[in-house]
This record gives structure tokens, C-alpha cells and sequence, in this order.
């Protein structure tokens, strides 16, 4: 397949939507393993333009234009939000076998849309590029117009991109992003509040689910071969977490459990449980660059997780010694 820029899933259905850098979507049925939708979003550039695009891939490594960078089901209105190279959002709806395009607009002037993040219960879409220095807030009740718009520059910077955007699971009011130099800020939607809350050269930042008050949150260092658990309160770095010998690579975090997966530079997925910060397993799967990752939201069966590598997508069944504690919080008890 083309290059894979990122991937989502859907939460009923065995659905696995990626996005590609050759400015197309497909989604695959992880059950049946076949293709059931995709759809060229953009006219793939002819032969000129690529080359002209590879030559200037050595002075900065950067996607063609017409990739499709960020892919998002918001499945209560059977709709797939999709963000291209050209700063356009697109809104499909979709039925078992059929897509239907609802609406389209430019969201990020110029600028690749490259995360999205939808909201459970209200209705707004969170977008943000990594050339450009807003996070946007979309109100899809209200023909996509702005609900809010964030800017993530300091005044002492010269250029400032955001890689990315997610929602706090535990308060959906709130998120954080990942800003290229100013480190890791939090915001609130309503009322409208941005400010850095850790300082540094992060790559990627998850929210850490825990059982008690804390509020932990797991980074990744541009220049650092380990991953960071930080106290969100203190804002200190409280444990650390890494292999021997490897480079992580990738950092993520599962919204209703104590677990946070690692990925290293040589293809192997780490498993962590993070109540205790202990590695409960390795599994080495493609030496291909991991560039995306989320867990599957079955809650009928067993827990998923899928890892987006350059050219393949890998689905891995999580069996970890974890313990439901509580029925009414929704998670998944786990068995060893």
C-alpha cells in the first residue's frame, strides 16, 4: 500500500480507516481482512511534480501536498472527517459499502491538517497542522463554522508547528497538544484557556489513565531514547521508562486502562502496565518506521491494539493481568 500517514478505528464496527501519502483512504475490514471502502481525496501530481517533491525531500522531509495526513470517525453520525496536505477537511458519510461526500472547507490556510481530534459528546472537531501555529475548533452543529481558535505561538518565536492535538479522556473539556519548540500546552474549550504546562522538545504526548487523583502524562523527547511519566500537579518528571539498547519511537496510552505501549526504532511493541511502570511484553513485528497507533474500542471482545508501520498495518490482541475494578467505568477486564 502507499505510505501510511495515520489510522483510527471505528468503535462498532471491525473498521480500520488509513489515511496515505498518495492522497487517498481505504478502509479495511480487520475480521474479513479485506478492503471495504477507499477513495482517491486528491489528483496525484504528475511525474514533474514528484520528482520536483523528492529533490526537495533533502532539505526538509516533508509528505507531497496531496497526501491525506489525518483520518477520524465520528461514527454517532456515520461520518469519516478526513484532513489533507492543502488544509481542506473533508466530511464523508458512510453506509456499509458506500461513501458519500457531506461537506468540505478550508480549515488550515496552506498548511497540511495533520490531527484531528473529535469530541464524544459535543459537537466539535479539534484540527491542528504541523506547519502552522493554531488548534481550531470546529462546531459541526453550526455548518462547520469556528467555535474556537488557538494559538499556540509564543511571542519569542519565530515558528511554532503542532503535532499534534488530543482530548483528555477523563475531562473531554480539556485537551493538549504537542507544540515543535514551546514544549506541551493544556487548554480548555469552554472557557477558553491555553497555557505550556511542560517545557521542552517533545515529539508526542499521551494522558495517562489512573484509578486514583493523579493526573500523569506520558511524553517523548525529540533528542531522548525514553519515555517520560510526568505529574501534571508538579509538572516533574515522577518515572521513566525505556529498553536497553533501543530508541523509542512512539508513545501511547489506552483512555480507560492502566496501560501505555512503547514502540523502539527496531520495530518491536513494548507493554506496559502502568500502575506499577512494569514491562509485561515485547513483540518484534516489522523493522518498517511505526507512524501511527491506537487501540481498537471493542468492548464486546477481546482488547485490540493496531500499529500503523510506513507500508502495513499490524493488529495485536492484548492479554494483560489486568483487573476490572470497577463495572461502571467501563473497562475491560483483561486475563492472563
Amino acid at each position: 500500500m502507499n505510505l501510511v500517514t495515520s489510522i483510527d478505528t471505528h468503535p462498532t464496527k471491525p473498521w480500520i480507516v488509513m489515511g496515505h501519502e498518495g492522497g487517498n483512504f481505504s478502509i479495511w475490514d480487520y475480521q474479513k481482512q479485506e478492503t471495504v471502502m477507499k477513495l482517491q481525496v486528491n489528483e496525484v501530481p504528475d511525474k514533474t511534480a514528484l520528482m520536483f517533491h523528492a529533490l526537495s525531500q533533502r532539505i526538509k522531509v516533508r509528505p507531497p501536498k496531496h497526501s491525506v495526513f489525518s483520518v477520524k470517525f465520528i461514527s454517532e453520525r456515520k461520518w469519516l472527517v478526513v484532513g489533507d496536505g492543502h488544509g481542506y477537511i473533508y466530511v464523508y458519510n458512510y453506509t456499509n459499502t458506500k461513501l458519500h461526500m457531506v461537506d468540505n472547507f478550508r480549515a488550515h490556510d496552506k498548511k497540511s491538517v495533520n490531527s484531528l481530534a473529535a469530541h464524544p459528546t459535543e459537537p466539535y472537531l479539534l484540527s491542528s497542522s504541523t506547519i502552522g501555529t493554531n488548534i481550531k475548533v470546529w462546531d459541526k452543529s453550526n455548518k462547520w463554522k469556528i467555535f474556537q481558535n488557538f494559538n499556540t505561538k509564543p511571542e519569542i518565536a519565530y515558528y511554532n508547528g503542532v503535532r499534534s492535538v488530543k482530548l483528555n479522556p477523563r475531562d473531554t473539556n480539556t485537551f493538549a497538544c504537542v507544540t515543535r519548540y514551546d514544549g506541551v500546552k493544556v487548554g480548555s474549550i469552554k472557557p477558553s484557556s491555553l497555557e505550556t504546562t511542560l517545557t521542552g522538545s517533545f515529539v508526542m504526548a499521551d494522558y495517562l489513565f489512573t484509578r486514583g487523583d493523579e493526573h500523569l502524562m506520558v511524553t517523548l523527547r525529540f533528542d531522548s531514547h525514553i519515555s517520560e511519566i510526568w505529574d501534571m500537579k508538579t509538572q516533574k518528571v515522577v518515572h521513566t521508562l525505556s529498553v536497553s539498547g533501543h530508541k523509542t519511537t512512539w508513545v501511547a496510552c489506552h483512555p480507560k486502562l492502566p496501560i501505555q505501549v512503547t514502540v523502539l526504532d527496531d520495530g518491536t511493541v513494548c507493554l506496559w502496565d502502568a500502575t506499577i511502570y512494569r514491562l509485561e511484553k515485547m513483540v518484534r513485528i516489522t523493522d518498517s518506521k511505526c507512524r501511527d497507533l491506537v487501540f481498537v474500542p471493542d468492548t464486546n471482545g477481546p482488547l485490540r491494539l493496531a500499529i500503523a508501520f510506513e507500508t502495513m498495518i499490524a493488529i495485536m490482541e492484548v492479554n494483560l493481568p489486568i483487573v476490572n475494578t470497577s463495572n461502571a467505568s467501563g473497562l475491560i477486564t483483561g486475563t492472563n
